[in-house]
């Protein structure tokens, strides 16, 4: 099955003399890529849209101006087919980590991923602007979709994480009938699990090392379709055996029901086929994302993002041939 990349984008410049920001791809270079390697039988390349500059913060809510503007664009231009035009999920995040003390050290828990009853609030208005936009710009028929991820801290726990049920519950409904996907708040939750098998609830009473698949119940419950992870903190090659463990329990579900990983953190041409040879039990059932900012000192964004493609496209290949 086709492996396929994400890319997260951190501008609205959708004019040539824009100047594109953080060293990313210009409008036409991203129109080019999608018309390059999307197609009716196979779409290879969607987009993650975010704030305008927060790449360095991981990504956040884009400014429903910027995204309209955008969108309407992408939608309109005559370069792209329907059958080439991308899926576009969109990123649902009021802020970037912050420290509770700002005097704490580099160990102190950044409270990332947890949010006030304004900011929740904020993020449901959010996702309501986007769906007004309307569904010739943002279709759920097209997979077009919504990003985000709400944790909580365990009690008595510097580092414990786990999903916030009601948060998620709260979003997940308001962005109905939208599909929905749980980002890298998910990677706390796992390095909860990696690392703190013994942690204790304020009753006294251990928190168990759930199963992976148990922790994809979970999320589903949540009314998640898929995740997109690095299988833990740090980068994806650093948590090749969670993914791997991740693409197995992926596997076990329905055909109907099938449960979306999409695997980013750190991925560059250099390092992407380390993950393609881990999840190649799941590639040869399913379509495989990778997410990648595609950002890097080596090359422009837009050849760092057919270098990939184009080895993806090899990875296939010697999946399919069971040379792995």
């Amino acid at each position: 099955m086709p492996f396929k990349l994400e890319i997260p984008i951190f501008t609205a410049d959708v004019e040539q003399h824009d100047r594109p920001s953080f060293k990313e791809m210009d409008f036409s270079q991203l129109l080019n890529l999608c018309k390059d390697f999307n197609s009716a039988e196979c779409h290879r390349v969607r987009l993650e849209l975010n704030a305008v500059g927060s790449y360095r913060d991981g990504g956040l809510t884009p400014n429903i101006q910027d995204a309209t503007r955008f969108l309407t664009h992408l939608r309109k231009s005559e370069m792209l087919r329907e059958d080439q035009q991308p899926t576009i999920r969109i990123m649902i995040r009021p802020r970037g980590a912050k420290n509770d003390d700002e005097s704490a050290s580099s160990m102190t828990e950044l409270r990332d991923f947890q949010y006030s009853d304004a900011e929740l609030l904020a993020m449901c208005q959010s996702i309501e602007d986007f769906k007004a936009m309307g569904r010739d710009v943002l279709s759920p028929e097209r997979g077009d979709g919504f990003v985000f991820g709400v944790h909580r801290r365990l009690d008595g726990q510097l580092n414990g994480l786990v999903l916030d049920p009601e948060a998620n519950r709260k979003l997940t409904t308001a962005a109905h009938p939208y599909p929905c996907f749980l980002h890298r708040a998910f990677d706390g939750v796992l390095a909860t699990r990696q690392n703190h098998p013994g942690i204790h609830e304020p009753s006294g009473n251990a928190v168990p090392k759930i199963p992976i698949g148990g922790l994809v119940d979970k999320i589903k419950g949540l009314g998640f379709k898929g995740v997109l992870t690095s299988g833990g903190w740090g980068n994806a090659t650093d948590n090749l055996e969670v993914l791997s463990e991740l693409g197995r329990a992926a596997l076990k579900e329905k055909e109907e029901d099938r449960f979306e990983l999409i695997v980013g953190g750190g991925l560059r041409y250099r390092n992407v086929w380390s993950v393609c040879c881990a999840m190649e039990e799941l590639a040869q059932h399913r379509d495989f994302w990778l997410h990648s900012s595609c950002v890097t000192d080596e090359v422009s964004s837009h050849m760092e993002a057919w270098g990939i493609l184009m080895k993806l496209k090899a990875a296939e290949v010697t999946v399919a041939s069971g040379a792995y």
